[in-house]
């Protein structure tokens, strides 16, 4: 069957969740001043994670390695932190692979990878190397969460119901939204809004279909120019009960004829909520693209990982 595999890798996550728990945690220190480098996914893992930390009262920043590439930034790293945490699922992507290199003997780097004895792991000081997370599907599904999971659970770790997260996202990605709408829009702030960044991603590599993100107010700044019957609109809120703003937002976008959903909080602590929001964007793009014929298991266009060879 197309696709078993990036469905079975997507409801796995408690079982992730539970091989991260018996892990010892990075030790965090609000003394030290953290960067997270990576690609895609695992850049917006870093984002997510410097955000939390830095709400928590740590120092953490997040880059993408092209951009330390690009910009020759290895200078400005060395200077302004104190660990260099470089994420990449396989441990091959080319950019990931090369900063290491670089910055390798100049600041102390901690690796993480789903597999063993990767590129990666191999030149960086210290590493988590979750082969337990290990995922034979093209795009980062559940590895996502573990990786994020691993941590917050040096901030502090929660207790989440991932399989009623699961049964709760399985039935807001409905039929009638996955056979009916072909554009997708993620708002949210702070974390939420690098969640939106993240679901808008795995829409589009699942799915191939239209997706965006934006804060949520700004959505009425421009991008709303694009609403039609054809979008769907979901809400990342902080707050059990949703701001009245995002509630006439939501109002606003179904009185124009889409359809939008706010997703608000199940705990005590919403902004760890993060390690799992991210299903509801894995199912939906995977349910697209089941119903358009796709196979999710190798997306058109898209490999493993990046592999480049002048860099």
């Amino acid at each position: 069957m197309e696709g078993v595999n990036t469905y079975n890798e997507i409801m796995r996550v408690g079982e992730l969740f539970r091989a991260i728990d018996d892990i010892t945690p990075p030790k965090l220190e609000k003394g030290k001043r953290y960067v997270f480098i990576g690609c895609g996914s695992s850049y917006n893992a870093g984002l997510i994670i410097s955000e939390i930390m830095r709400k928590n009262g740590y120092s953490a920043d997040a880059i993408t390695a092209g951009e330390v590439l690009v910009k020759e930034m290895f200078d400005e790293i060395i200077k302004n932190y104190d660990l260099a945490i470089l994420i990449s699922r396989t441990g091959y992507t080319t950019e990931t692979v090369k900063v290491a290199e670089l910055l390798k003997g100049r600041i102390q780097t901690l690796g993480v990878t789903c597999d063993r004895k990767t590129p990666l792991a191999n030149v960086c000081d210290l590493a988590y190397e979750l082969d337990f997370a290990h995922e034979d599907s093209v795009i980062m599904t559940g590895s996502f969460s573990a990786i994020v999971r691993l941590f917050l659970n040096g901030i502090k770790r929660i207790d989440i119901d991932v399989e009623e997260v699961l049964k709760k996202f399985d039935e807001m990605t409905s039929n009638d939204i996955v056979h009916k709408k072909s554009h997708f829009i993620f708002l949210g702030y702070r974390e939420r809004y690098h969640m939106a960044k993240e679901s808008a991603l795995k829409v589009q590599e699942l799915s191939l279909d239209h997706s965006e993100f934006h804060e949520t107010l700004e959505y009425r700044h421009g991008p709303i120019a694009l609403l039609s019957p054809n979008s769907h609109v979901v809400i990342f809120s902080e707050f059990k009960n949703p701001s009245p703003l995002e509630e006439n937002l939501a109002k606003e976008i179904m009185d124009r004829g889409a359809s939008a959903q706010i997703i608000v909080p199940f705990t005590n602590d919403p902004a760890l909520e993060v390690q799992v929001l991210n299903l509801y964007g894995q199912l939906l793009g995977y349910k697209r693209a089941i119903y358009k014929g796709l196979n999710p298991d190798k997306p058109h266009g898209l490999t493993k990982f990046v592999s480049l060879k002048d860099v």
